[in-house]
């Protein structure tokens, strides 16, 4: 490890943690699989692994945020639901 990079602290994980995301309920509502989600990213770089921390609450960059959401109305575009906005996925502003 670096030397100016320290490990992580059980109140940092704590903070990390965001709680189940209202994203979650909404794919799970539209029968959309993570799969499904990075399929329709068209290879922006988003990959499974970020679609299931997005949905079960760790806490995401900005960006990662907005990779999801684009990729989620993206899939949803295929299957004629509205788009999301960000305050519907998800209940924290990314760092």
């Amino acid at each position: 490890m670096p030397p100016d990079s320290t490990p992580l602290t059980q109140a940092d994980a704590e903070t990390m943690l965001m709680g189940v995301q209202p994203l979650d309920a909404v794919l799970e509502a539209r029968s959309t699989h993570n799969h499904e989600v990075v399929a329709a990213a068209g290879g922006n770089g988003l990959t499974h692994k970020v679609v299931q921390k997005a949905r079960k609450g760790r806490q995401l960059t900005a960006r990662a945020q907005k990779k999801v959401l684009a990729a989620v109305n993206a899939a949803g575009k295929l299957k004629d639901f509205p788009a999301l906005k960000h305050e519907e996925a998800f209940n924290y502003i990314g760092r």
